[in-house]
């Protein structure tokens, strides 16, 4: 049996549910860190502008890189409102052209992606529990699949953030993406049930008590953004340069949207669409004031308050005093502007500040809401003119329970800033506690914390919706200026430096052991004569304290395991094991899954009780910063196919497929072709040659390599091309024959423009297939193909089919999505010489992964076609 070395299995969960798996970690330093991120005088200034700004503006959108970077930026940056992202999904249904991560593994790279764009475009972030299942062509089904779980989210942002003007991000848009038009319908009907008493959220108690309704007392404004070719409405002034940044707000939003990197953005920066204007409307159809975008301070609660706007004697003396510190903060007068922020906080000290509980009435609760959120707003102006910064770095990352790791903890603030700076101290979590305290050179000091029990066992619902879990330890110090006290707070972190790089993580609970299988997916073909085979277990100690356990596995009913394995560890570090498993001599077709564990006995002088770690925790490798965990097992794929003996096959991978990896599964010998094997090897060697999926696009050397390719086909080669994107396929003579992907135009209304049709694509992974050459030797050797070979396929059935294409092709197969037209360009093939050119825009690449059977079977009988003749 062959085994796959480095493929992921993918975790069927949504990427909420993953993110109570595994707990993603919080990294500063990942990517590149953008304008306005930092404590230096343009952030100082822009803080002490937001503090006279009470409008807040939610963004929906439906995936990470839908949003307009440019609108966010100058909303936030330039208006100086508060604002907020909403993505309703976290994008694992894309591609990624970084790496082999795919589902909710690219999901937590995406995530990851946005953050560091709205760090750049200054505006916080939220999610939902939407799945992304890849592209849908409906709204309905989109719908129908996310369920009521997305309006929940929807309600809870929200009612969270309360804003005052909502943007829909997809409003209006009827066509394209299902997920796009779902997010602009789902939009409006949030609004209306946030406002609604009725609707309740789930959740305990605690979480509910500042989530009550929103837009019931004052309607929330909702605005569609128009980003066509001829927009209407209100246009956002973006190519406005920035005073504090020198550089436009659209410059700015690009250099942030510039962090989608495993979805190609930085190849589109210069698209004509993002320098379009952009404008913003009413969904109601009425006209918009611009002002209602930066409201200043007015009423002591402008939530509340209905009739009587004005601005309030105190808000006034508030905003007066906000001038002034920004005046002195220009001229670089710390001092001059902290007193000034000092003032307009003792202002808002006038106003009494009761604690909110649900017996209080609505009015004291929106008052008190509010004074908040602008008392925050000034302390936070403060902390930064004030040079305010608390630096607490943990020892290490991970965190076993029941050992202790310290923290190093020191605080700073601006010369010539007097107050009352008091020792700073830590917030932990329930039973965790500081067991020693030690000072430090230049007044730091490390404490030593005990971690007694896991945090992290039970999620809130509450942090479903942000892009990382809230830190597990944060540093806190009390300070007060003339007076005036407020909190500063930071999360505790931790440093990991390479040769190349530095990154800040927050601390997480990891097992006291893990284990990394290998191989992590295994085929066997079921006519094949049976063979012990080993798995391979690399052990990792998370534990500092020296300790043994056994490394064994569990096998289904009729395999036979090794012995298991003893391993000792003096400290945090790696061991080894090796396990022979035999499979039964008759195997009936199906998954079989092996579990590998790690088995510690129970210790009194430790106090540690037996216990059994199944996890396994691995860095993903195009973010190593984020770990990946998931259940420690190999899955067997048992099924029946035919595969030649000695085929070899050459693979031009371009976006780290796993195709290759799972060709040699089977046995077949499978050599990646680099620049120089194309230009200058010898293909004649090779009996089939794969293009991989987006490979005349991502892979330079391929288009002036493409005749080589050709003249391997005439003499006799088969050439297997998967999926291309139309941009890098329709406009250069790639194919043998004429061929394009792009549908052609519909005929053009009386005075309208031609309207483009949509890509071809097949997304209802369950589309019946009908076989149009049933007796074509392509699906019949070495493997009939039958309907049952596409049974169990996963996201989708193809994309990127052929829809015009020369007579001297042969289609194989036609489907269609429910309620369209039969496509037949997802299979097709001519003969070129003495060879073979097939075209396939079958989704191999995500079902080969995944050990769908027939996907194997057909794929085979591809690389067979210069067999089959």
């Amino acid at each position: 049996m062959k085994i796959l070395g480095s493929m992921l299995q993918r975790v069927l969960l949504s990427v909420g549910a993953a993110l109570l798996m595994f707990t993603p970690q919080r990294v500063a330093g990942q990517f590149p860190a953008a304008p306005g991120t930092g404590p230096g005088l343009a952030e100082t200034i822009e803080a002490i502008d937001s503090a006279r700004i009470t409008t807040r503006i939610l963004y929906i959108t439906a995936h990470p890189d839908d949003e307009s970077g440019a609108a966010l930026t100058y909303l936030a940056r330039g208006l100086h409102a508060d604002v907020a992202l909403l993505s309703l999904t976290r994008g694992e249904g894309g591609q990624n052209d970084l790496g082999p991560e795919q589902a909710p593994q690219l999901g937590l790279i995406r995530t990851q992606e946005l953050l560091a764009a709205t760090r750049g475009y200054g505006v916080k972030l939220y999610f939902t529990r939407a799945k992304d299942f890849g592209f849908s062509k409906t709204p309905e089904e989109t719908e129908k699949v996310w369920g009521d779980q997305v309006l929940e989210d929807m309600v809870r942002v929200i009612r969270s953030f309360r804003p005052n003007v909502v943007i829909n991000g997809w409003g209006g848009v009827h066509s394209g993406h299902g997920h796009h038009q779902a997010a602009g319908l789902l939009t409006p009907r949030a609004v209306q049930l946030a406002a609604d008493p009725a609707f309740k959220l789930q959740g305990v108690a605690s979480e509910q008590q500042d989530l009550g309704p929103w837009g019931d007392r004052k309607p929330v404004l909702v605005l569609d953004l128009d980003r066509s070719e001829k927009p209407q409405g209100y246009f956002l002034p973006l190519d406005e340069i920035s005073p504090l940044y020198g550089k436009s707000w659209r410059e700015i939003g690009l250099d942030g949207f510039a962090n989608h990197r495993t979805q190609g953005i930085t190849g589109f920066l210069g698209s004509p669409f993002l320098r379009r204007p952009i404008a913003l409307k009413r969904e109601d159809g009425g006209e918009l004031d611009p002002a209602l975008l930066a409201v200043p301070l007015g009423p002591l609660d402008e939530d509340f308050e209905v009739g009587n706007m004005g601005v309030d004697p105190l808000m006034r003396a508030v905003s007066t005093a906000l001038v002034a510190a920004r005046d002195a903060a220009l001229k670089l007068d710390w001092k001059a502007a902290a007193d000034s922020l000092v003032v307009a906080g003792k202002k808002m000290d006038e106003v009494p500040q009761p604690s909110v509980s649900s017996q209080m009435p609505a009015p004291v609760v929106s008052l008190a809401r509010s004074l908040r959120r602008k008392r925050e707003k000034i302390d936070r102006a403060l902390v930064l003119v004030a040079g305010v910064r608390l630096d607490a770095t943990a020892d290490r990352s991970e965190i076993v329970i029941g050992e202790s790791f310290s923290v190093r903890t020191d605080a700073r603030h601006r010369d010539g800033i007097a107050g009352d700076f008091r020792k700073p101290s830590l917030l932990l979590p329930a039973e965790w506690s500081v067991t020693k305290e030690e000072p430090e050179a230049g007044g730091a000091f490390r404490s030593t914390i005990s971690a007694a029990k896991n945090p992290q066992d039970t999620a809130r619902v509450s942090d479903m919706v942000l892009p990382e879990p809230p830190p597990l330890v944060i540093a806190s110090q009390e300070v007060a200026i003339n007076g005036y006290a407020f909190t500063v707070t930071s999360p505790v972190t931790s440093v990991h430096a390479t040769s190349t790089r530095v990154d800040r993580v927050t601390p997480r609970v990891v097992p006291a052991y893990t284990l990394a299988v290998e191989p992590k997916q295994a085929i066997e073909i079921v006519a094949r004569q049976r063979k012990p085979f080993d798995v391979l277990l690399h052990v990792h100690s998370y534990a500092t304290q020296s300790g043994q356990v056994r490394i064994g596995l569990t096998v289904p009913k009729g395999w036979r395991t090794g012995a298991s394995v003893p391993l000792k560890f003096d400290a945090a570090g790696d061991r080894y094991a090796r396990v022979t498993v035999t499979p039964p001599l008759k195997l009936a077709a199906g998954k079989y899954r092996i579990s590998a564990y790690a088995e510690r006995a129970a210790d009194r002088s430790r106090n540690t009780k037996a216990e059994r770690f199944t996890t396994s925790l691995e860095p993903l490798p195009t973010l190593p910063t984020q770990f990946w965990s998931e259940p420690a097992r190999c899955t067997v794929h048992a099924f029946a196919v035919s595969v030649p003996q000695n085929l070899r096959v050459g693979y031009v991978n371009a976006e780290s497929e796993r195709g290759p990896d799972a060709l040699k599964m089977l046995g077949i010998h499978v050599e990646q072709l680099d620049a120089a094997a194309l230009n200058f090897g010898d293909l004649s060697k090779y009996n089939t040659i794969v293009v991989g999926v987006r490979a005349y696009e991502l892979r330079p050397e391929l288009p002036g390599a493409n005749q080589r390719l050709l003249d391997y086909v005439s003499k006799g080669g088969t050439l297997v091309v998967q999926y291309q994107r139309e941009f890098a396929w329709d406009k250069f003579k790639y194919a043998p024959y004429p061929a394009l992907i792009s549908p052609p135009l519909p005929p053009a209304k009386e005075g309208a423009a031609q309207t483009p049709r949509p890509l071809p694509r097949i997304t209802d992974e369950n589309s019946p297939v009908k076989f149009l050459k049933p007796n074509d030797p392509l699906l019949n050797r070495p493997n009939k193909i039958t309907q049952d070979d596409f049974n169990g396929w996963v996201q989708e059935r193809g994309l990127y089919f052929w829809t015009q294409f020369d007579s001297k092709y042969t289609p194989l197969l036609a489907m269609n999505d429910p309620g369209e037209p039969e496509l037949n360009g997802g299979l097709v093939y001519t003969r070129y010489g003495k060879g073979t050119y097939i075209y396939t825009g079958l989704a191999f690449f995500r079902q080969l992964p995944e050990g769908v059977p027939g996907a194997y079977r057909l794929f085979v009988n591809l690389l067979s076609a210069s067999r089959a003749k």
